[in-house]
């Protein structure tokens, strides 16, 4: 195995523990702990999707490295990672990069769909059930107005984020903690940054 490749398997074991650590801090209610921890998987799951899933070998042109005086270095300027999750009054607010447009859009959910969705993932994913969202979308809100599916998927990256929902593929999702999750959930909301 190659320096490279070790250097993957690294990043996907830190990756797979600090998916642990969430799950651990919401069993604890640590919930400040939950959104930092959960930002540094997804960073991390963002580097390892942008590895290649076999090397090529070519022979890669050997670039010496750049020297620079005092004088003339420039300050590395973070990239934000996406998406991120904020609270703006009564909505989830939802930050993400669009590939297309090479810009920022934002999705917005008010709380009662939030709280519907949640109630919904609940009981779909009762007894430890997979379930997929065709079980309970379309979602109507508490008036019965059909609640626009983009909304409902907003909640879901949050929850997929967070680790408070597993992902199983195609087959759907599942519930690892599903006796904390609505209070979980209501912790998350309270902990989320304001927009």
């Amino acid at each position: 195995m190659g320096n490279e490749e070790r250097a993957a398997e690294i990043l996907r074991q830190a990756e797979t523990s600090l998916r642990e650590l969430v799950s651990a801090a919401v069993a604890d209610g640590d919930y400040a702990s939950v959104l930092r921890v959960a930002a540094w998987a997804k960073a991390l799951s963002d580097l390892i999707k942008d590895i290649p899933a076999t090397r090529q070998a070519t022979r890669q042109p050997v670039v010496p490295p750049q020297t620079s005086t005092p004088g003339n270095q420039k300050q590395a300027t973070p990239k934000p990672t996406y998406p991120r999750f904020l609270r703006q009054g009564d909505h989830l607010v939802r930050i993400a990069w669009s590939k297309k447009e090479k810009a920022e859009y934002i999705h917005k959910t008010p709380r009662a769909v939030m709280q519907a969705t949640v109630e919904a993932l609940a009981a779909a994913g009762r007894d430890g059930r997979i379930f997929s969202t065709k079980d309970f979308v379309p979602l109507h809100d508490s008036e019965g107005t059909e609640v626009p599916s983009y909304q409902v998927y907003v909640v879901i990256a949050l929850l997929k984020q967070l680790a408070m929902i597993d992902q199983h593929g195609r087959q759907g999702y599942s519930i690892p903690k599903l006796t904390e999750f609505k209070d979980a959930v209501d912790a998350v909301w309270r902990k989320l940054p304001e927009r």
